[in-house]
């Protein structure tokens, strides 16, 4: 039975238990340490090609931690419009740095708004795409490209049902998401390094992600499968990018 999942975006499966965390690099930033936690870089980029004034932007990358035994653990990490967005070839381009202890990780999604008066539609992007963190290391996992369209029949949608108004103005509904995760390790490293100087000289470990698998994200909104956490549609609009 079809569980709703993306009416819903973050709640704690079980007792898990789940965060919010800022990225850990900051625009002009010219130190970093990994002694404590290492440092995972990613680059993001939504779009929606059809003219709609209701354009899609990223806020939160949810990542949960898998080796935590029975509770996997949480962490939401904000986007900020002011130290994490730069444009790429007249594109809006989201730099993700999130610092995490060593351990196995996925990336369950990317969750964020598209707003325009009078309506806000929110949207939850599955990623699913697992990945190892080493001790002290900074690490790069690749481009998630994700482009918004029509939805055929049975395909997950772009967003969840409720607030049934907002959600169907702004498409959320009526779409859904085709995702590429691609390796662009040069021209993100270049873009990073100038964008975070802390970058320039250190060495940044290739760990590309797997490419993206449709058929687990159909999973998931089937109710086959669930992930880590879920959050409220109220969260997911007052955690949108600074």
């Amino acid at each position: 039975m079809r569980r709703g999942i993306l009416a819903v975006l973050v709640v704690v499966l079980f007792s898990g238990c789940a965060n919010y965390q800022t990225m850990a690099l900051k625009k002009g930033q010219r130190t970093i340490s990994t002694t404590a936690e290492s440092v995972v870089l990613l680059t993001v980029e939504v779009s929606r090609p059809d003219g709609s004034r209701y354009q899609p932007n990223p806020a939160i990358v949810l990542v949960s931690a898998m080796h935590t035994g029975d509770r996997e653990q949480a962490t939401l990490f904000r986007f900020s419009r002011k130290d994490d967005r730069v444009e790429m070839d007249g594109h809006a381009v989201y730099l993700s740095s999130m610092a995490l202890a060593p351990g196995h990780y996925r990336i369950d999604g990317i969750s964020g708004i598209a707003n325009a008066f009078p309506f806000i539609g929110q949207f939850f992007i599955p990623v699913l795409a697992e990945f190892d963190v080493e001790a002290q290391s900074v690490s790069y996992l690749g481009h998630i490209a994700a482009t918004m369209r029509e939805r055929r029949e049975g395909e997950f949608r772009a967003g969840s049902t409720i607030p049934l108004i907002d959600q169907s103005a702004t498409g959320m509904i009526s779409h859904t998401w085709d995702v590429a995760i691609e390796n662009r390790y040069d021209t993100d490293m270049a873009t990073f390094r100038q964008r975070f100087p802390a970058l320039a000289d250190l060495r940044v470990q290739s760990e590309a992600l797997p490419a993206w698998d449709r058929a687990a994200a159909q999973r998931l909104w089937d109710g086959v499968s669930k992930p880590a956490a879920e959050t409220t549609a109220d969260e997911a609009v007052s955690s949108r990018a600074n």
